[in-house]
């Protein structure tokens, strides 16, 4: 049976810096090189809705600020 690889399109290699080499592993989410040895856990997503940069807005601040102009 053969082997699918799937590729990381435009990806360069920290260590070897050779492009479209870096190749994707779906059974444990590793990012390896198929150039040099190069293997890292692949990154992790971030949320879109991170907690910290939710901005909350006093009302009754605001109804004064409002109130003033």
């Amino acid at each position: 049976m053969k082997r699918f690889v799937q590729f990381i399109a435009g990806a360069i290699c920290p260590e070897c810096k050779s492009q479209d080499t870096i190749a994707l592993n779906p059974a444990d989410d590793e990012i390896y090189c198929v150039n040099c040895d190069f293997v890292e856990k692949r990154p992790e997503e971030k949320s879109k809705h991170n907690i910290d940069e939710i901005k909350v807005i006093n009302i009754e601040d605001y109804k004064k600020n409002r109130d003033k102009n």
